[in-house]
């Protein structure tokens, strides 16, 4: 019995305990918080890959470009104030599937959200099955019928995005944050009154639409 009980203390009955679910919630939205993008894509990129695999989305967008260390440091502005709930719901009364709550700000709004997390018993671990990222496009538009997309750069990136709009991907994957946008469209090309930079203000669950109205397309 002494035995018995020693090896219960120890915890060598039924394996070692598991981690908190919510911890990798936190650690996410703390890196995406501090403009880390490195650790934030090291920890979505299956739910990624998951969340798009087979769409139209794998055809057509950019998962990579814009979610950089770079990018995200050169936002205007980041989610602040990142507050995790400390239980975590089980999905379907699976064990294994939890869902982690959350909230922060963005531009002075605060948002309430929740992401997914599955226990990988291979890593001995919970990974995240969701993604605190959504689509940007940046488009020139001649008229509703005719537009593709634009060069463009991201404030504090000297590199020019979709530099040939014939071979640029459509959208973008980008995390929640307030980007300064700049057309590398030819002044001339732009429609009067347009204006050549806009901010655009990514956020959940919604995509991020950037319009630059033009006379003629840039390709052309």
């Amino acid at each position: 019995m002494v035995s018995l009980l020693s090896l219960v203390l120890t915890g060598c009955i039924g394996g070692p305990q598991r981690p908190d679910p919510t911890e990798v919630v936190t650690e996410y939205l703390t890196a995406i918080a501090a403009g880390d993008a490195s650790t934030a894509t090291a920890l979505d990129a299956a739910a990624v890959e998951e969340q798009h695999s087979g769409s139209t989305a794998e055809e057509v967008g950019d998962f990579d470009s814009l979610r950089t260390d770079a990018v995200l440091q050169g936002a205007e502005s980041l989610i602040t104030d990142v507050s995790v709930e400390s239980r975590a719901a089980k999905v379907d009364g699976d064990a294994d599937v939890r869902r982690v709550r959350f909230t922060y700000e963005l531009d002075g709004q605060e948002q309430d959200a929740s992401l997914q997390v599955r226990w990988d018993e291979s890593e001995s671990a919970w990974v995240l099955t969701q993604s605190l990222t959504l689509s940007m496009s940046v488009d020139a538009v001649q008229s509703k019928v005719s537009l593709e997309p634009a060069p463009f750069r991201l404030g504090g990136v000297d590199e020019v995005f979709a530099a040939d709009p014939e071979s640029a991907p459509m959208l973008y994957l980008v995390y929640p944050g307030v980007y300064h946008v700049t057309a590398d469209i030819p002044r001339g090309l732009l429609a009067r009154g347009a204006e050549s930079a806009q901010t655009v203000v990514a956020e959940m669950p919604g995509d991020a639409f950037v319009q630059f109205d033009v006379v003629e397309l840039p390709s052309h």
